[in-house]
């Protein structure tokens, strides 16, 4: 999994440096592939023999004591006693070693690429079963590491087919700010950091520990996919079983610590933040692999379906995936910031301690850990409007044009919507059509007429923003989220915990309280299956679901949407 061109010369492997710089990877080879990597250690094994010969067949390299001092010396060679590593292998294939040789350099530090999730699981994929796979690096720690949790996931996948499930003997154990797993494959400041520098939070440290899913980042891609929760799991029983040198996960935790550390060097805390970042993205890229693998897109891997689709081509498809990756590399700031509530002793803010606990314990597939539904309404929300509808804030025309606007209604505000604007079909002569037109990106369900959303616990009035989000995507998540809801009301017998908002003149601020309520399966709908039985009660109206957010401006596909509404 090497980008550095190697060669061995009298059996020892000897990699290219800058004589300034020889504890460092050059970066002028980040990003490059395996023809040209071979290309060059080809040309570098040539210029070898070419210098050898004018020091009497001999070359001069570097070696390095094991306190990391560094000498000269001379090594005599010919054309025989130097090899690439491609030379080597296939020197060993001859002599009748059963071995195949796969070369996907990957930049150490950095998270693989799509197509290298897809060279590595094409080259599993086509091994016999009792095949041993040997990944090495450097050191045999960053990149090597993924790529073993990389095979792991993909020989589960085809050994036992999906859904993708832990083996018995795999646990998950949940890690929070104490991890000390770090470090790449070539030493860095941050790397370097030991316990001394880093402490594990004490007794009289105020607030709890920074848990992996305190990053929101991380909460949202899981509940995205069907099958998010249920790999996820896998997945991290697979990083914590290949974790011998290095623990994927716990190292994002190890480099937000170091970054959060006040006391050390800004540089020291630039590098961390950079490395942390790299690492996020790494264990957010497995999470997405984690669910492709246990989606049929993969079947054709394993022959088992028609259904060819590359992990690349997968990601393509998949918009928001892509802009959250981006959000890593333009904001990693804001991953790794200790959050407010987390500085300050935890108090139950949110009602009682079992109220607090039920939410801790969901595991819905949307509806998960430490998710609650907020009833969308709020005290102090604005509800001036140019035309009074009650349950429909926020209602205004655009002069001159028969356009409408409005906040996210109730079922009731809804329905007096559409009847002001006379979508009702009335002894059989059809109403006015009305094209509804939601821009919401976020999962939102009606209960007993009211507009809930999703949001965290500990971030109750933050939105769960999923930039990039299409309308199918989106609705598919309400309906999951619409099932997780009902699953909970059948376990809680007939009534479910919710939230709302409540304000307090007395200190003049709001707070989020949790309280339940009765629920029927037939008081739970999706904003689809809402305007689908209002259309059914005989409304003459379309329904469209076109995400927008003020993240990222409008698509030209999104403008190409709403026009088609116009058209239509």
């Amino acid at each position: 999994m090497r980008e550095e061109p190697v060669v061995y010369i009298n059996g020892k492997p000897f990699v290219l440096r800058e004589v300034e710089r020889p504890y460092k990877n050059m970066l002028e080879y980040s990003g490059i592939d395996r023809e040209r990597v071979e290309r060059m250690e080809a040309r570098l094994k040539e210029d070898i023999l070419r210098e050898a010969e004018s020091y009497e067949g001999a070359i001069m390299v570097i070696h390095e004591t094991k306190d990391g001092q560094i000498f000269d010396a001379w090594e005599h060679v010919n054309s025989d006693s130097i090899q690439t590593p491609l030379e080597v292998f296939k020197s060993l294939e001859d002599d009748g070693f059963p071995i195949k040789y796969a070369r996907v350099p990957i930049t150490d530090g950095k998270a693989p690429k799509s197509s290298d999730f897809d060279r590595l699981a094409a080259n599993i994929a086509s091994a016999s079963k009792d095949t041993a796979f040997v990944f090495n690096c450097q050191m045999g720690r960053g990149r090597t590491t993924t790529g073993t949790v990389i095979a792991c996931l993909v020989k589960l996948r085809i050994d036992y087919g999906r859904p993708i499930k832990v083996l018995p003997g795999d646990v998950n154990h949940e890690q929070a700010d104490g991890s000390s797993s770090s470090g790449e494959e070539s030493g860095s400041d941050a790397t370097r950091l030991t316990s001394s520098t880093v402490k594990v939070r004490t007794k009289n440290e105020q607030g709890r520990a920074f848990g992996i899913d305190d990053i929101l980042l991380l909460w949202k891609i899981t509940r995205l996919f069907d099958n998010g929760v249920e790999c996820r799991e896998v997945l991290d029983a697979i990083i914590d079983r290949c974790s011998a040198l290095q623990n994927i996960r716990q190292a994002v935790l190890h480099y937000r610590k170091v970054f959060n550390q006040q006391h050390i060097e800004p540089r020291v805390r630039r590098v961390a933040l950079n490395r942390g970042a790299e690492y996020l993205e790494r264990y957010f890229r497995l999470i997405a692999f984690a669910a492709y693998l246990g989606s049929e897109a993969f079947d054709s891997f394993c022959g088992q379906g028609e259904c060819k689709m590359s992990f690349k081509n997968w990601l393509h498809q998949r918009p928001e995936v892509q802009a959250m990756k981006w959000s890593i590399r333009l904001r990693p700031g804001r991953f790794f910031t200790v959050p407010e509530e987390l500085r300050a002793p935890h108090e139950l803010q949110h009602g009682d301690a079992v109220m607090e606990a039920i939410v801790k314990t969901r595991n819905g597939s949307v509806l998960g850990k430490g998710s609650i539904l907020k009833m969308y309404f709020f005290p102090g929300q604005r509800t001036s409007s140019h035309i009074q509808i009650h349950g429909a804030p926020h209602v205004f025309k655009v002069d001159g044009y028969p356009l409408y606007s409005m906040a996210t209604p109730t079922i009731t505000g809804a329905k007096e919507m559409l009847a002001f604007l006379g979508a009702r079909s009335i002894a059989g002569v059809a109403g006015q059509k009305v094209v509804v037109t939601d821009l919401r990106e976020e999962a939102v369900v009606y209960i007993n007429g009211t507009p809930f959303v999703l949001r965290e616990l500990n971030k109750p009035v933050d939105t769960l923003k999923h930039v990039g989000i299409t309308g199918p995507v989106v609705e598919h998540m309400e309906a999951r989220l619409k099932e997780d809801i009902l699953s909970e009301v059948r376990q809680s017998g007939g009534r479910m915990l919710l939230h709302r908002e409540e304000f307090s003149p007395s200190s003049n601020q709001s707070s989020v309280v949790g309280y339940w309520e009765n629920i029927f399966t037939d008081d739970v709908k999706t904003a689809a299956e809402l305007y689908a039985a209002l259309k059914d009660e005989g409304y003459n109206i379309e329904y469209r679901r076109i995400p927008l957010t003020r993240e990222r401006e409008a698509l030209a596909s999104d403008v190409d949407e709403i026009q088609n509404c116009q058209d239509e």
